[in-house]
Order: structure tokens, then sequence, then C-alpha cells
């Protein structure tokens, strides 16, 4: 039987252990978000959002499997993405479902941020994401189309 000093012990060792084990690139991006942003027209129109953003990373902060559901009177978005990590180089397939694409993301990463690209269906956007102590925050600016660019910030 164990004691209950020796699982206090064993279990502070194992909390303690984590950050180092998910210490990759991708690491600064996990947890749960919530806050808000806008989103601009190709017109100028600026329609405030209201997101929340859940992430989880495997392989040591190499992989993160994300979910970002943002949603206003004339919009909603819920993107999936799942990306991996490989030295600076980050690269993977993402979703959005209430339009029915997918793509590839593609871009680099280190220091809690991401710069790329998404492609996919006929959508090409960069995006970025930043991950500071509390926040992450969010931008995209498809190429085309009625909407000219999503900012979102966020924070845990």
């Amino acid at each position: 039987m164990i004691s209950c000093r020796k699982f206090a012990a064993a279990l502070l060792a194992a909390m303690c252990a984590t950050p180092a084990f998910a210490a990759g690139p991708l690491a600064a991006f996990a947890g749960n978000f919530h806050g808000g942003g806008a989103v601009i027209g190709s017109d100028g129109h600026r329609e405030r959002l209201s997101c929340r953003a859940r992430g989880g990373v495997g392989e040591g902060g190499h992989a993160l499997s994300q979910n970002i559901v943002c949603a206003s009177d004339s919009y909603r978005f819920n993107i999936v993405a799942n990306v991996v990590a490989q030295g600076a180089e980050a690269s993977g397939q993402w979703s959005e479902s209430t339009r029915g694409v997918s793509g590839s993301i593609a871009g680099r990463v280190g220091e809690g941020r991401f710069s790329g690209a998404v492609n996919g269906g006929g959508f090409t956007a960069s995006v970025s994401l930043r991950a500071t102590g509390r926040g992450l925050s969010m931008s995209l600016a498809p190429s085309g189309g009625d909407v000219s660019r999503v900012d979102v910030s966020l924070s845990r």
C-alpha cells in the first residue's frame, strides 16, 4: 500500500515534469482560451466576434491539435487544425466545418509564435498566432472574398 506522502511526492514530481515534457515549439499554444476580436469586411465594415479556443499538445510539444470557434451576428466559424513541428517548420491539416472547407497549413514556429498560410477548397489566407503567458492572439488575412481580416485576442 502506498502512503499519502509517497503519493503526494509522486504527484508533485509528475506535475513538475510535465512542463519539461511539453517544452516543444507548439507547447505555448496548449490550453483553454476565451475572448473576442473582430472580423473586418473587404468593405471596411467591422463586426465584433466572441471566441473560444482549446489546444492540446502531444509528442513533447511538437504536435498540436487546436479548435477555435468564433461567432458574431453575421459570421460563425469553427476551425480545427492539427499541426506537427519539425525544428522551426510546422505543417498539418485544417478544416472549417461551417463552410465545409479543409486543406493544408504550413509555416514557421518558435518562441510562442506561428506564422504561415492555410490553403484548400479555393481558400488561401495568411495566419499568425502569438502565445504569451496567459494569452493567445490570432490574425487571419484571406486572399479575396468578403472578409479582409480576422483579429482575435484570447486569455486563459
